[in-house]
């Protein structure tokens, strides 16, 4: 079965990234041109890996306009002995490719962001991810709460651009995490990201 989802999961990728490469082709990794007809903010919701539960994809250019800082929160100080007891006293930021380092803060400066992807399962439970397009990477953050809301932690994911979708599944298996629910996440943001670049693509609710 694991197998089956691996490849199902590779299938899926190669078709993505033969989308992404031909976009990339024709236009720059940047935020697709703007008109004063077009909107500033998108909005999809489709299946998710989690049966009955969509995601909700957004792209709003304004949050391209803006650093952007990994979310990181604590209702008790990081000295605490409460924190240290569970191991987040060095910082609720983990860099996951970095052997999951801690730091307080991520920050990528707006002058680095081609575009910002928000992903979440539509559920009352805080869980999302965000996939910034920068122009040397594709950084994922993956944002969650623990310990009755104490606690909101980010994980860190920086990617290079492949040449393939089968470099994603090796970059992801590696680090130690669910890949195969992060590669899900990946691809539905980076597939909608360059639908939505795409005019001729209109299964998109315009805000």
């Amino acid at each position: 079965m694991r197998k089956m989802k691996e490849s199902v999961a590779a299938v899926t990728l190669v078709l993505l990234f033969l989308i992404v490469l031909s976009c990339s082709q024709s236009k720059s990794l940047g935020v697709p041109e703007m008109t004063d007809e077009q909107p500033s903010k998108f909005i999809v919701r489709t299946p998710s890996d989690v049966e009955g539960i969509d995601f909700v994809i957004t792209l709003d250019h304004e949050v391209a306009n803006q650093d952007y800082v990994a979310e990181a929160f604590s209702s008790v100080p990081l000295t605490d002995t409460y924190a240290a007891e569970r191991r987040v006293d060095s910082g609720l930021v983990f860099l996951v490719f970095e052997n999951i380092r801690q730091v307080e803060e991520y920050i990528i400066p707006h002058e680095d962001i081609s575009a910002v992807v928000q992903i979440r399962y539509d559920m009352d439970v805080y869980d999302k991810t965000d996939v910034v397009l920068t122009q040397e990477n594709v950084i994922m953050v993956h944002t969650t709460t623990s310990n009755a809301g104490i606690f909101t932690r980010s994980d860190v994911y920086i990617l290079p651009y492949p040449e393939t979708g089968f470099e994603y599944m090796s970059f992801l298996s590696g680090s130690e995490t669910e890949h195969e629910q992060q590669l899900d996440i990946l691809y539905a943001a980076l597939l909608f990201y360059y639908r939505t670049a795409d005019p001729s693509y209109q299964q998109v609710e315009y805000l």
